[in-house]
């Protein structure tokens, strides 16, 4: 992301961090409308985003700390976004 982009992003009240957040949740919405699941394996990509590693890095203890609308967007997608049990499991 350029320099210019970045300023105008936070003008408006957006880190570029949400910028990238946006496009990938743009991504992991087109793989729940093929797949019916956000429990993507690693190496799953849709729009040229690596959903699958995206969304495994978003399940580990802590990473929504500071974010709970990027948590509720993507429960608006598929409230098991991040399930109890195992995603291998429901990758099955």
């Amino acid at each position: 992301m350029n320099g210019r982009r970045a300023q105008r992003l936070e003008k408006l009240g957006m880190a570029p961090a949400d910028a990238r957040f946006q496009e990938n949740l743009a991504a992991a919405r087109v793989y729940y409308q093929e797949h019916w699941t956000l429990c993507a394996p690693r190496s799953a990509a849709v729009l040229d985003k690596p959903v699958g590693q995206w969304l495994s890095n978003l399940r580990r203890p802590g990473a929504l700390d500071g974010h709970p609308e990027w948590e509720a967007a993507l429960k608006a997608i598929y409230e098991d976004w991040n399930p109890s049990w195992s995603a291998e499991w429901q990758r099955h």
